[in-house]
């Protein structure tokens, strides 16, 4: 009985922790909740090298997987901390019983009670004893619709950052692939606003950094290091819309050990990008 409180103190604390990083990452508009970092970062980081690897033993390319999985992985983590917190709740007194014998849920019956109910769902072998516990039911159920309805905004939003990014990225080698030894700094301003609009829509939401296209010249980080480049040899103005877009990234994105905004920039975009190699 001493292990009942202790239960439902750690499912509570675990719903708690799961839903505030879903909502710091999905609505906050200023990055990413601890946990979605951490799961992304480290997939990240063993993906590119998987990535790699792959590609220089065997030439198989899994770059257009890493956005997917780690994406995957996000919110996979929301569900499961959320499953495993409402479980362990209901685990913490006599919140369920068998709908046919009045026997009390096992283990498995009362993990398929609460992802039923946070799926909204509603079907189950097993039903509430009353009182708090239906309350509780209730508050799951409002919980997991929440989570399913803002994650498929949150998704459709990820989508468009990434193909306006990809869309930037582009437009960028188009115009330098038609002047390619020519003054480029004019025909760059007229990409000053859409810099910004990816910028502003990467700050709210870091992870469509994640997704790496197969076609280098849609490569959103490759691309920032080349606008590095212009900036720092002075083919760019520091006074221009691109080199204001850059510095809002690296003030932003980078990190406390960059030493100023365009370095942070380019330090940023170096940590999201895979180079190429000679078997793809």
């Amino acid at each position: 009985m001493d292990d009942f409180p202790m239960l439902i103190l750690t499912g509570a604390a675990l719903v708690l922790v799961a839903f505030y990083d879903f909502l710091r990452t999905t609505i906050s508009l200023s990055g990413t909740g601890f946990l979605s970092r951490a799961v992304a970062e480290g997939l990240w980081r063993l993906g590119s090298k998987l990535t790699l690897g792959l590609e220089q033993m065997t030439g198989v390319s899994i770059r257009g997987l890493l956005g997917p999985v780690i994406l995957l992985a996000v919110a996979g983590t929301w569900v499961l901390l959320h499953l495993c917190g409402y479980v362990l709740i209901l685990r913490g007194g006599l919140s369920l019983v068998q709908t046919d014998t009045g026997e009390p849920a096992t283990w498995v019956q009362t993990v398929a009670f609460a992802g039923s109910t946070l799926s909204t769902l509603g079907a189950s072998t097993v039903q509430v004893t009353g009182g708090w516990w239906d309350i509780l039911s209730m508050v799951a159920a409002m919980n997991g619709m929440i989570l399913l309805t803002l994650a498929v905004s949150f998704l459709l939003n990820i989508l468009q950052t990434t193909n306006s990014a990809r869309t930037f990225a582009s437009r960028f080698h188009a115009i330098k692939a038609r002047e390619p030894d020519g003054d480029i700094s004019s025909r760059l301003e007229g990409l000053g606003s859409d810099l910004t609009s990816v910028v502003v829509m990467l700050t709210a939401s870091p992870l469509p950094r994640f997704f790496v296209p197969s076609d280098s010249t849609m490569d959103f980080p490759k691309t920032v290091v080349e606008l590095c480049n212009l900036i720092e040899t002075g083919t760019l103005a520091t006074t221009s819309e691109i080199a204001a877009a850059i510095r809002l990234l690296g003030r932003h994105l980078g990190t406390s050990l960059d030493q100023n905004e365009v370095v942070a920039a380019r330090m940023w975009a170096v940590r999201h990008t895979i180079p190429q190699t000679n078997r793809t």
